[in-house]
């Protein structure tokens, strides 16, 4: 699967997209907002291998894509349902920190919320962060989720 905006590339992660995980989820400002500790390489490799299994789950629920600007994965962005009927989901999204800043979650997550809800028939989003993440915060409501908890984030269809 691939979605395409005007500078991004979503599409359905590969076991090579390792290496370019582990670099930027071992990344001090990265661990920063995530509260846990560094992961190892084995860590990463069984994160990417469950999202290479969820893109040949059939039916499909979950829909976590690799980020890639030019070819580079720079993060992660995905509408995670519980089974392929559902009509809720799961939003999230990462991003390598040398990419903050510029946008490219915002536009990663504009494509992905409105495959969710046009081709998935999804009726709510729900985004969870820490509170003390506010970048992740402000993103959620910049995509149109209204604060229900100082962690829980809702959307539903515009």
């Amino acid at each position: 699967m691939e979605l395409r905006t005007e500078r991004l590339v979503l599409r359905d992660f590969q076991r090579e997209d390792t290496p370019s995980v582990l670099a930027y989820q071992s990344k001090p400002a990265y661990l920063e907002h995530h509260g846990h500790p560094p992961p190892t390489a084995d860590d990463v490799r069984a994160f990417v291998e469950m999202l290479v299994q969820w893109a040949h789950e059939v039916p499909r629920a979950k829909y976590q894509l690799a980020i890639t600007l030019e070819g580079r994965v720079i993060g992660t962005c995905g509408v995670r349902k519980a089974s392929a009927g559902d009509t809720e989901a799961e939003y999230g999204c990462e991003l390598d920190p040398a990419f903050w800043g510029h946008g490219y979650a915002h536009e990663a997550s504009r494509a992905l919320i409105t495959f969710g809800f046009t081709t998935l028939g999804l009726q709510r989003l729900v985004a969870l962060t820490r509170p003390q993440n506010r970048a992740a915060i402000r993103l959620a409501r910049a995509l149109g989720f209204h604060g229900v908890s100082d962690e829980r984030y809702e959307r539903g269809p515009d």
